[in-house]
This record gives structure tokens, C-alpha cells and sequence, in this order.
């Protein structure tokens, strides 16, 4: 009996329901604040995550799925749905529409080569949106806002916003060479994939799930202590927007997520409620205000996120028990 890959499933009859009414919310709540739909290809050239996610990262390195197709090109099954978008909006020109920004969403299937667990398969799905056109931290929180509201549609309660910033380029270098000089004389005392990152990607050393609580990490400066003045700025921005919309959420200096093109803010998503384990982060984003000129496109600054739909099913469980997704609407009874 030929069965299904490793890190895949099928979607049943009595699972489908679950997500249609995902998707079904994500649409309404789209509608509301103004976002079309866009959708991009399953495989792009492979080039386009190696330049945008990072040579470095985690994913380039370890994870994609890269193939040789006929004509002798490298293609990638997409990983993250970012880069793809922003490859549709400079080949398409949607820099060049008289309505900016644009503010787009996306929905379908990502892969990552990565061992299989729950919440995550190696094939699994996104739902994310950007907003493209845009340097206003009021679009930051305009995000954001945009992710909470979605999350409380879906009646997925317990959930925190955790938020950061790692500053413009200026302060991002800068904090580099402050984080390297820092963790060089004692770099041997974290994980063998931190000894890695510290000479490729040093601010991912921040985000190790293995050693999070050493003292090398918890007294490691600080990002947002190496702000430039418009960094600062903007920053400050976002939290009096967060704080005005009435959005709890608290500030983790060591976020810094896993892909390379961040700039300014970064956020995370995390469920409390204990239905994830410890993969409790439901979904997150942040701004990338260089991506698109460094993928040849226009010097156009954009903000964004992205939801794990299997993630957000495991979330879903405890609201949707009493919740009758396929129920009669009405009866006709004969006399």
C-alpha cells in the first residue's frame, strides 16, 4: 500500500469544516480592513529565498525543498510567503497603482524540511498579509491590530503580543558588532547551532529555543539600547499606537525572529492556553523596509505577518467543542 509522505496529511470530510471556517473568517475579517487577496506560485527560483530569507538562516540552510527541474534550473518550494509576494508586486508593477498602499493577503501551503511535530508538518499552510508602500509605525499597528482582531474573531482567547525592535540598518549593524564582541568569549558555552549563527547570524543567537535561559543570553545587550533617534522614534510610535488601540501586549528585547530581511519592528503571537505545548506561538511578523529594492524592485518600505493555520486549529479546539460548524438551518416537516 503506497502511503503519504512523512510531514504530510490528509485533510478529512470532518477536519475540512474546521478549516472553511477558518478561511471564512480570514475573508470577513480581509474585508474589513481593506486587504485583497493575492496568490503566488507553490515553487519559485530558488534565488528568490536565498537573497530574501538570508543565506544564513535556518531555513535556506536546512529546511527548503530545492529541485532541478528539466531545463536545468535550481527551483524551491516556497518556505514563507513574504518573498513570493514581493516578487509579484515588483514583476507586476503594483508599485505603479494609483491606490498605495497596497495591502495584500495570501492563504496556501508552505514547505520546510524540518522534523515533523505538532502544529507543523513539513507541509503546511500560512494565511499572512503585507502592506506594501507604506514607513508609518502607524501601519505597524495597523498589522497588528489586523492579527489580533482575527485571532478574536476566531474566539482564540489567552494570547499575548510580544513585540520588539531591531532598529533601522544603521542600528542593526551596529548592534551586530556590540552582540559579537560580547558573546565571542564565551560562545563555546551555548548549543552547537548557536556556535554556527554567531558567524553568520549572531542575532539569531537571541532566539535559541535550546539555551534561552543562560545567563550568556540573559544579560546580552539589547537592540532597542542601540537605537539610532528616527529608530527611537518609530518605535515609540508603535507602542503609543498599540496602547491608544488597547492592545495588551509586552516588549521582549531578545525577539528578533528567524528571517533576515526584518528591519524596525518584530512581533510575535504566543497562545497561553496550553493547547500548543511548547510551540506556542501561533504566528508573527514585522517590518522589511529593503526587501524590495534588494529584489530589484523600487525603494519601497512594507510591514507584515503571517498565521500557522495548523497552529491555529490546535488553538481552535477548546472554542469550536460546543460549536456546531455544519449544523441544519432549517427543517421542512411534512403534515
Amino acid at each position: 500500500m503506497i502511503r503519504r509522505i512523512k510531514g504530510t496529511y490528509d485533510i478529512l470530510p470532518e477536519e475540512s469544516i474546521k478549516w472553511q471556517y477558518i478561511e471564512d473568517i480570514m475573508r470577513k475579517v480581509a474585508k474589513i480592513f481593506n486587504f485583497s487577496e493575492i496568490r503566488t506560485p507553490i515553487f519559485e527560483t530558488s534565488e528568490l529565498f536565498h537573497r530574501s530569507v538570508g543565506e544564513s538562516s535556518d531555513i535556506v540552510k536546512k529546511e527548503t525543498y530545492d529541485f532541478i527541474d528539466r531545463g536545468q534550473r535550481s527551483n524551491t518550494l516556497r518556505p514563507e510567503g513574504t518573498a513570493p509576494v514581493v516578487r509579484a508586486y515588483i514583476e507586476n508593477k503594483l508599485y505603479a497603482d494609483p491606490i498605495q498602499p497596497q495591502k495584500l493577503f495570501y492563504f496556501g501551503p508552505m514547505f520546510r524540511y524540518e522534523r515533523p511535530q505538532k502544529g507543523r508538518q513539513r507541509q503546511f499552510h500560512q494565511f499572512g498579509a503585507e502592506i506594501l508602500g507604506s514607513a508609518s509605525p502607524l501601519v505597524d499597528v495597523e498589522v497588528i491590530n489586523y492579527a489580533h482582531t482575527f485571532l478574536h474573531a476566531l474566539n482564540i482567547k489567552d494570547t499575548v503580543v510580544k513585540i520588539n525592535t531591531l532598529g533601522d540598518q544603521s542600528s542593526k549593524k551596529k548592534y551586530k558588532e556590540v552582540l559579537k564582541s560580547y558573546l565571542k568569549p564565551n560562545i563555546h558555552e551555548l548549543c552547537g547551532d548557536c556556535q554556527h549563527r554567531f558567524e553568520d547570524n549572531p542575532l539569531r543567537v537571541l532566539d535559541c529555543k535550546v539555551d534561552q535561559s543562560h545567563p550568556l543570553l540573559l544579560n546580552a545587550p539589547k537592540p532597542i539600547d542601540y537605537l539610532s533617534d528616527q529608530a527611537r522614534y518609530h518605535f515609540d510610535h508603535v507602542i503609543q499606537g498599540l496602547k491608544a488601540l488597547e492592545i495588551d501586549f509586552e516588549i521582549d528585547s531578545n525577539l528578533v525572529r528567524g528571517l533576515d530581511y526584518y528591519t524596525h519592528t518584530v512581533f510575535e503571537i504566543l497562545s497561553e492556553s496550553g493547547q500548543l505545548g511548547s510551540q506556542s506561538t501561533l504566528g508573527g511578523g514585522g517590518r522589511y523596509n529593503h526587501l524590495v529594492e534588494e529584489l530589484g524592485g523600487p525603494d519601497v518600505p512594507a510591514v507584515g505577518f503571517a498565521f500557522g493555520v495548523e497552529r491555529l486549529l490546535l488553538a481552535l479546539d477548546e472554542s469550536l467543542q460546543n460549536k456546531q460548524l455544519n449544523g441544519i438551518h432549517a427543517f421542512f416537516i411534512s403534515l
